[in-house]
């Protein structure tokens, strides 16, 4: 995943822990956000995030709420907390699903897996905001699957040597490419806050995608539909995923405000999907909308590479040197499992980049090794091994090839992945017996 970059976005997480905070001091020393500690499972409410909230809003930060999640818990109970807590406090950042070492209760990968994704899922549906997930570092490589990367990483590493300083990044992810934000220390030092605190950068492109200001007007919460005079992050949300259908916002665009111009785009996507105009984003608008989009981040398939197919004859074994992704497309653009180090598994097709595997997915060609394959020829005159090397060098096959003079004469070839697929087709075609193992 990428490295720290000075242009990103600083910003803390704080909870009861912290004790009294001043949020002017902290905004003056440069930090533009902060995430608050909201709920914790079914019953637990931090006392100190109402009036954080409220401090830090008019010290012009940015505010977010995380929820420390018990994944034994019922997901769908512990975010209809979370919501009915939050109230009508306004969030500026994605809602955070905070899941990490201490929570997971010894349960496999699948299954906190499905816990998380239930949970983002059913708070997008319910608020309309694509919510970011939070964990550390290896938690996250060692108790998730693929399924969660369409959502947001909030990773946290800290150096054993050097806490305040941290990594200059977290490192590789089996699951994600890059970090929204990333939590590198947990001993910080800032103005207005006492002891240590998290600290965080947020990357600056993300920051861009998602910021629509501070404001403290409140909305109704969980806001079951947006409407006119509503603002915050799931307006400019919304109005980006409008934009992405071809709705037009000329004047002020995904500016986070449901003004007028809004109104009418949204009229505009209820006449042309059979739905009432009323110029309201209700449950079925925000259903539709978000049904297109997912349809919408489906590659063409012009947009795919050719793939090559082998078949069964020419199909040829690999094994994955780490934990890999196995991707839904052959652009490689959306995983969907992920197979663990040392998996040996068929190939049955390529593209430049990625071999088509079995079920229909694609690895990168990077993170497998072929398996090396000896085929023996037999009845091999001497003109023949003449063309055999031949063919060898032209096609740059790097493969160990052995001559047995004695008897009946015979070549031993070495060779794996698509060189062996090459040596098959050679011999096929010039109609020599040859056996594998």
């Amino acid at each position: 995943m990428q490295s720290r970059n000075k242009q990103n976005v600083l910003g803390v997480d704080v909870s009861h822990h912290n004790g009294k905070v001043d949020w002017k001091k902290v905004a003056a020393a440069g930090y533009k956000f902060v995430y608050l500690k909201l709920t914790e499972g079914k019953s637990y409410v931090d006392d100190t995030t109402y009036n954080n909230y409220v401090a830090a809003k008019n010290a012009g930060l940015r505010v977010g709420f995380y929820h420390y999640a018990h994944c034994t818990n019922n997901p769908i109970a512990e975010v209809d907390f979370f919501l009915k807590k939050l109230s009508a406090m306004k969030a500026d950042l994605p809602h955070c699903l905070d899941l990490d070492l201490e929570e997971n209760k010894g349960l496999s990968k699948a299954k906190v897996t499905a816990f998380a994704l239930q949970w983002m899922e059913y708070l997008q549906k319910k608020t309309g905001i694509t919510p970011i997930l939070y964990t550390g570092f290896s938690f996250g490589n060692a108790n998730f699957t693929s399924a969660v990367a369409k959502y947001p990483l909030w990773v946290a590493r800290y150096s054993g040597s050097n806490r305040v300083q941290g990594f200059a990044n977290p490192g590789d992810s089996s699951i994600w490419d890059k970090w929204a934000m990333f939590q590198f220390t947990d001993s910080g030092k800032v103005n207005g806050i006492k002891g240590n605190v998290d600290i965080n950068e947020m990357d600056l492109a993300f920051f861009k995608s998602i910021d629509s200001g501070v404001t403290v007007v409140g909305d109704v919460n969980p806001p079951s539909q947006l409407q006119k005079g509503d603002t915050g992050l799931a307006v400019k949300e919304f109005q980006q995923n409008l934009i992405k259908l071809g709705e037009k916002l000329p004047r002020y665009g995904d500016d986070g405000s449901f003004g007028e111009e809004t109104v009418q785009a949204v009229k505009a996507f209820q006449s042309r999907n059979g739905l009432t105009a009323d110029g309201i984003a209700g449950e079925k608008t925000l259903a539709k909308v978000a049904e297109l989009i997912k349809e919408l981040n489906k590659p063409k398939e012009e947009d795919l590479p050719a793939v090559t197919s082998l078949g069964d004859k020419y199909s040829f074994q690999v094994k994955a040197t780490k934990d890999i992704g196995v991707y839904q497309y052959a652009n490689l653009s959306e995983k969907f499992k992920v197979l663990k180090e040392g998996t040996v598994f068929s190939v049955y097709g390529y593209t430049y980049a990625a071999y088509a595997v079995g079920g229909g997915g694609f690895v990168q060609i990077k993170d497998v090794q072929p398996l090396p394959v000896t085929l023996t020829t037999g009845g091999l005159a001497k003109d023949m091994e003449s063309e055999f090397r031949s063919f060898l060098r032209d096609n740059s096959i790097n493969s160990e090839l052995k001559i047995y003079s004695k008897g009946n004469p015979s070549a031993e070839v070495i060779t794996s992945g698509l060189n062996l697929v090459k040596v098959k087709k050679f011999l096929n075609e010039k109609e020599w017996y040859y056996n594998a193992r």
